[in-house]
């Protein structure tokens, strides 16, 4: 199939390629009328397509907003091809592979999506729906939801037989599954235990081990000691987190940060690059946005060291991403930070609705009337954080005094993607002492190491109003 030139049925537009299998190869589309993406599963028919495409089947028995659709399912000599909701994001698996993205917080909310998806489907009328094959690969993570892909071999409980049973992954399935014992219910339930335990496994600070007893009983290969539902295992998932005091959606809440200076070359540029280097060393997934004509997101890619991912681009702790502009989307990783870098258009910033608003000002003499007016425009924008670069305190302190709010110093640095010290204590400081303004935006630390002592805070408290 040449891609750039296909076109199914009069309707479909072939874009991409998505993935292939056994016989099976899956394009990403467009609808050439409606606009809409969709995902175009084409199947060879062999003496095996059969059971293939009875996914178009049991999809269009399901309404779940985290269940693709089904559209439509044509044929011509060869193939079979069905058409389905294209469910924009990655895969699990991928993201399991990036391991600052698997946090307690992170496996919390995939796990709960996953169950309440599979509580559904086991509670359908009149007959229940298993499942069968769940796995990272089939847990699709968006911007804003979890979605569960390919019921290739889903059924119903009432009409699930032997020639079903041996399909699957062997690491997520049930012993069941392999021998000629009855499934059922709490074979999936068997599959999320192992999904969790995974999740578990790649979690790099161990704070999700607290869970390890909940996956161990769902997995247990004795199917009568597994949980009786998925309602029951999300509840001891839930219970669990509420004993360690710790929500069940414990994020930090702050979704997106807008970066702007008072005039062009003021380090707009270098304090968001550093502060998406900082969330990402602290196990917090943020990716830096350009947003302004400079070209330097392409420009430092192309001198290496950069690797490429689906659009965005990745060095060491930081990702980011380039000014493509508009009619290009980029998936950016679920629960990520945005900082976007509006450069020197004040007025740009303050129209984005954001959680925090950075704005930069020079400390020279001559930067000072500018600073006077982007302060005078951004003054009211919710959130608003003064930044004085090039580490002149005394500057900072000036600044605080006029417009009576703290001032922080961003000190002199070279290199944007190297965490030192000064940057990260000016981070530190930043982020806490904000979060007692915005506590709807900020409501918790996730750092690995705990704030100094007590007569540090205290001290802290008692500049809270001079510029750190």
């Amino acid at each position: 199939m040449n891609i750039q030139e296909t076109i199914l049925f009069g309707r479909y537009r072939i874009l991409s390629e998505l993935g292939r299998g056994s016989g099976t190869t899956v394009y990403l589309a467009r609808h050439q009328k409606l606009g809409g993406y969709r995902a175009v599963k084409r199947i060879l028919k062999d003496p095996e397509s059969a059971w293939k495409i009875r996914e178009a089947d049991i999809l269009n028995h399901l309404n779940h907003p985290q269940i693709p659709h089904i559209y439509d399912v044509e044929e011509d000599e060869e193939f079979f091809y069905m058409v389905e909701e294209y469910a924009e994001g990655e895969s699990l698996e991928a993201l399991m592979l990036q391991s600052s993205f698997i946090t307690l917080d992170f496996i919390c909310y995939i796990i709960t999506e996953t169950a309440n998806i599979l509580d559904y489907m086991h509670h359908l009328k009149p007959f229940p729906m298993l499942y069968q094959d769940l796995k990272p690969e089939h847990i699709i993570v968006g911007k804003n939801s979890v979605k569960l892909v390919d019921f290739g071999i889903a059924d119903f409980l009432s009409k699930t037989g032997n020639k079903f049973q041996n399909y699957g992954t062997p690491r997520f399935c049930a012993p069941e599954k392999l021998s000629d014992a009855k499934v059922g219910i709490y074979t999936d339930i068997y599959s999320i235990g192992k999904l969790l335990e995974e999740l578990i496994r790649a979690e790099g600070n161990h704070k999700s081990r607290c869970l390890m007893q909940i996956a161990k009983k769902a997995a247990d290969l004795d199917r009568s000691a597994r949980y009786a539902s998925a309602g029951d295992f999300l509840s001891a998932v839930k219970e669990q987190m509420q004993s360690k005091k710790i929500s069940i959606y414990q994020g930090h809440l702050l979704k997106k940060i807008v970066a702007a200076g008072s005039q062009p070359h003021i380090g707009t540029t270098h304090l968001s690059v550093s502060l998406t280097e900082y969330f990402n060393q602290n196990n917090l997934p943020a990716v830096y946005r350009e947003h302004n004509s400079s070209d330097d997101m392409r420009t430092a890619a192309r001198q290496g060291s950069f690797v490429e991912e689906g659009g965005l681009y990745r060095r060491k702790n930081f990702l980011g991403m380039p000014a493509y502009g508009q009619g290009v989307e980029v998936n950016i990783p679920y629960n990520a930070i945005e900082i976007i870098d509006y450069g020197s258009d004040i007025a740009g910033a303050v129209s984005e609705g954001a959680d925090m608003f950075l704005l930069v000002v020079g400390s020279r003499e001559w930067e000072t009337e500018c600073a006077n007016a982007a302060y005078e425009t951004a003054k009211h924008k919710p959130g608003l954080v003064l930044i004085s670069n090039y580490g002149n305190k005394s500057r900072a302190r000036q600044y605080a005094k006029k417009y009576g709010r703290r001032v922080y110093c961003f000190p002199l640095d070279k290199d944007p993607f190297y965490m030192t010290k000064e940057k990260e204590r000016m981070f530190d400081g930043l982020l806490e002492k904000e979060r007692t303004v915005t506590k709807k935006y900020w409501n918790c630390r996730k750092y690995p190491r705990q704030w100094r002592n007590a007569l540090s805070r205290g001290i802290g408290k008692l500049c809270g109003k001079r510029a750190k």
